[in-house]
């Protein structure tokens, strides 16, 4: 499996410590997913995709999303859950 793709973008924060890694079994739910983190204030130069051509078995979608702190963290775990993803937390 290769790593997720960074969208373009200048960044302007340093990297985030925190880091959601939510998996869904259907793209559609992870690019609703994409809308929302970003109405939430998710940067999109914190967002890492991997789209699902990259995924074995050729379905799915894999987000890697930064977060600068724990309650963000809590709210982006929650809105991936609800839209049926699958949740791994990254610590750096």
């Amino acid at each position: 499996m290769e790593m997720p793709q960074i969208r373009p973008g200048v960044v302007q924060s340093p990297e985030p410590k925190l880091r959601v890694v939510s998996f869904f079994q259907n793209s559609a739910e992870g690019n609703l997913a994409i809308q929302i983190l970003t109405t939430m204030g998710i940067a999109n130069d914190r967002l890492g995709v991997t789209p699902p051509d990259q995924i074995p078995g050729g379905q799915g979608m894999i987000l890697s999303i930064g977060c600068p702190d724990e309650k963000v963290v809590a709210r982006v775990e929650s809105v991936c859950r609800s839209l049926g993803g699958q949740i791994h937390r990254q610590r750096r």
